[in-house]
């Protein structure tokens, strides 16, 4: 499916959810978080990292904030490639906003400012899903959070959903975050 295509199922506003939802699912796969569950409701899936910070520091607290506004860009992207647009949720500018003026507020390096960091992230997350097997993942996922919905189940199984991402995207390897660096904060 190409951005010039749009899935005739996009007029079903439950449909563009999981669409939008497999985007944010695909992305914390993609940063190599364990997915617990998905809520079918217009947030990023649920991950270990929402539970407790790994480290209790400052740069677990970034990494937490930079994955989320990753994911957030992800279920935009998500929606935009199989729909041909966003309209799901459009609260997530705000939130992708706000969290790159609480990163650009703890950077050391004063030249940095939040578009900087918004630009930044938001180039991240379009190269995550530039890979053809990235965008050919979606629809799958998208389907079974669908079906789930369907069968009234509000929250999913983070480990099902991962089974399906997996049929499609190989693990990534875990790499730190490239933000920290550019906030002089590594």
């Amino acid at each position: 499916m190409t951005l010039s295509e749009t899935h005739p199922r996009c007029d079903d506003d439950t449909f563009r959810l999981t669409v939008y939802e497999a985007g944010h699912t695909i992305t914390a796969y993609l940063l190599s978080q364990k997915i617990v569950m998905v809520r079918l409701l217009p947030r990023p899936p649920m991950t270990f990292a929402e539970k407790k910070f790994a480290s209790n520091s400052w740069e677990g607290f970034m990494d937490i904030l930079e994955n989320r506004a990753l994911e957030l860009f992800g279920g935009q992207i998500a929606e935009q490639t199989i729909c041909g647009n966003t309209t799901c949720c459009a609260g997530d500018v705000s939130r992708i906003d706000e969290i790159t003026r609480i990163l650009a507020g703890l950077s050391m390096e004063e030249e940095v400012d939040s578009e900087e960091i918004w630009f930044e992230l938001e180039d991240r997350a379009l190269e995550m899903f530039a890979p053809d097997y990235v965008r050919e993942a979606i629809l799958p996922v998208a389907q079974f959070l669908y079906e789930q919905e369907e069968a009234d189940h509000m929250e999913v199984d983070g480990k099902a959903v991962t089974k399906i991402i997996e049929q499609y995207i190989p693990r990534p390897p875990e790499e730190k975050g490239g933000l920290l660096k550019m906030l002089n904060l590594a």
